[in-house]
């Protein structure tokens, strides 16, 4: 069945969620869907290895894939050679056997994260295709696929672009389960994927989708079918069966270190204290979401607003006869069953947006790339209200936000240079690659906005839609690599060269879990002066890697050398002009890289 695009705002349906017919597929669905993989592809593994390691986020993930590799020890993660807690080992398993198959290298740490982000890009637009139609499908895809956060994340070894590739895939497939015949293998496959995301990442796997599902069924009167249809005994034994013997074998193996580091401080200290300096305020992830998903992002509100019109206009009718607050209150669930397919599925896509946000909002501590389950929900609100702005008389839905992303691309085209200038250390060619950013983006959205003004509005959506593609290859991919060459600039060529030695060597004064990567051996971490000085009285010769700002306290002390010096980093070797008799014995933590 055809669904026609006036089912986003007329119709009234009398079907349960689980009749309602959906979009039949087609060959032309599936030539869309390899021509979004196909740019996919391109976008996120172009230029992939060409840059060191992010430090300390992506060194984190690769190097202990890199130990575990070499070591053979597949059951216990290691950073620098340490017993590492902090996560499960899905990512850095899948890591390592790509460094079997590709060797040791960038491209091939990242290639997981970003095969994930093609994965997800693409389902997002299978997903919308079937319940709306190919063209909400498509917008729905390349939104997500050139979100600012998204992209950048996708191109990162770390484990939140896989970890959203699992779960939005398990509430997709739960919903998909409610909604079509196939159930049971549906809510398998949901079930197997929270399994897979529970080995990425923890118990958030599990909170999520039942948060999710369960008050969206819980308001639309359907968690008693949900119930027969997703088979959640059955389902938490695939659960249990697939994850938990890992957690068990680790706990036994580090006599419940595991259960005590990972589950109590990496879990609930994290969502309630402050961990690792990454307390943030409340709105934090509400302006990550906004930020990241830019200019997408401006599109949401209309299309928030809408689910919430539907919802009045529900409200008025028989269903809420009485006047007064409780009356309404009471008839709100009565509501919400009634709302048409399309409807229904931004109510859905609104509450996954919501309900993840405000979890990981109340969490103390915070970072930029939690939110990112979020996002294809907020790709399909994106995708709905693109519909929305084509099918309907109105010009001002397309053509307000497109020209507010013009209008903001413009003056930060002039803007831009006064902000950079209070950046300190801004490595060269940035503000040029910034303003042509700024610049490319006005000029695109101006066109855009005329397309809309003159009613050319899918011409419109698709200027919005190529112009973000192009912005990530050809200046978001460039803008990244000078910012590795700025930030990490020779610290491989540093940790190669101490790779070769077998005296002790030290990262003093920076968290970087990246020169082990590059090292190929176990290095020292030196946090403090006093902590440096008390190792080298102790040692015959050494090697330092530290920051330039160190260099000139450093020489003041005898026996310094620089060996290297380049960018923001010093190599020196320390010779002791007072040799110890003794052979040296490390401190106890000395190797250890968590701060």
């Amino acid at each position: 069945m055809n669904m026609s695009t006036t089912n986003l705002t007329e119709g009234k349906v009398q079907q349960t969620p689980q009749e309602i017919p959906v979009q039949a597929w087609n060959a032309k669905n599936n030539l869309a869907l390899a021509f979004t993989f196909v740019v996919g592809v391109f976008v996120y593994f172009n230029a992939l290895g060409s840059f060191p390691l992010f430090n300390p986020d992506e060194a984190l993930y690769a190097e202990p894939a890199r130990e575990m590799l070499k070591n053979g020890d597949w059951l216990t993660t290691h950073l620098n050679y340490i017993v590492r807690y902090t996560k499960p080992p899905l990512v850095i398993w899948a890591q390592a056997l790509l460094f079997s198959v590709f060797g040791v290298s960038e491209f091939a740490a990242r290639s997981f994260g970003a095969a994930c982000g093609v994965l997800l890009v693409v389902l997002t637009q299978a997903f919308v295709t079937r319940y709306v139609n190919l063209r909400a499908g498509i917008a729905a895809g390349f939104s997500l696929m050139t979100a600012p956060l998204f992209f950048g994340t996708a191109r990162e070894c770390i484990t939140d672009v896989p970890l959203s590739l699992f779960l939005s895939g398990a509430i997709m497939a739960f919903y998909a389960a409610f909604r079509e015949s196939r159930n049971k293998l549906l809510a398998t496959i949901g079930y197997v994927l929270i399994a897979l995301a529970v080995m990425t990442k923890g118990p958030v796997a599990v909170v999520l989708p039942v948060a999710i599902l369960g008050f969206y069924y819980l308001t639309t009167g359907g968690l008693k079918q949900a119930w027969q249809r997703f088979f959640p005994i059955v389902g938490a034994l695939i659960v249990a069966v697939l994850a938990l013997p890992w957690f068990v074998l680790e706990i036994a193996a580090t006599k419940g270190e595991y259960f005590q580091e990972f589950f109590v401080r990496e879990n609930f200290q994290r969502f309630t204290s402050e961990v690792d300096s990454h307390k943030a305020p409340i709105w934090y992830h509400v302006a990550a979401v906004m930020g990241g998903f830019l200019p997408f992002s401006l599109f949401l509100p209309q299309s928030i607003a809408e689910t919430v019109c539907a919802l009045k206009e529900k409200l008025k009718q028989p269903i809420a006869s009485g006047k007064g607050i409780l009356q309404q209150v009471i008839a709100v669930p009565q509501a919400l069953q009634n709302l048409d397919p399309i409807q229904s599925l931004q109510y859905f896509a609104v509450l996954w947006l919501f309900i993840t946000v405000a979890f990981f909002s109340v969490s103390v501590s915070k970072l930029l790339p939690y939110t990112l389950p979020a996002f294809p929900a907020a790709a399909i609100l994106f995708a709905l209200e693109i519909e929305r702005a084509i099918s309907k008389p109105a010009r001002w839905r397309l053509l307000v936000p497109v020209s507010l992303i013009a209008v903001t691309c413009a003056v930060g085209y002039f803007v831009m240079p006064f902000a950079l200038s209070k950046v300190r250390s801004l490595p060269d060619g940035v503000l040029p690659l910034a303003q042509s950013a700024w610049a490319t983006m006005a000029v695109a959205m101006s066109v855009a906005a005329v397309m809309a003004w003159v009613n050319r509005r899918q011409i419109a959506v698709g200027i919005v839609l190529t112009a973000q593609v192009l912005l990530c290859v050809f200046l978001a991919i460039p803008l990244t690599l000078k910012l590795s060459q700025h930030w990490e600039g020779p610290l491989p060529e540093m940790s190669r060269f101490v790779g070769k030695v077998s005296e002790p060597a030290f990262v003093f004064d920076m968290r970087k879990p990246g020169v082990p990567f590059y090292a190929d051996r176990q290095m020292s971490q030196a946090w403090t002066w006093a902590a440096l000085t008390s190792e080298l009285s102790r040692i015959k010769r050494a090697y330092v890697i530290t920051r330039s700002r160190n260099k000139p306290p450093l020489l003041e002390m005898p026996g310094f050398t620089v060996i290297k010096e380049e960018g923001l980093y010093v190599l020196l070797r320390f010779d002791n002009p007072f040799p110890p008799s003794e052979p040296y014995v490390p401190s106890p933590g000395i190797h250890s890289m968590q701060r």
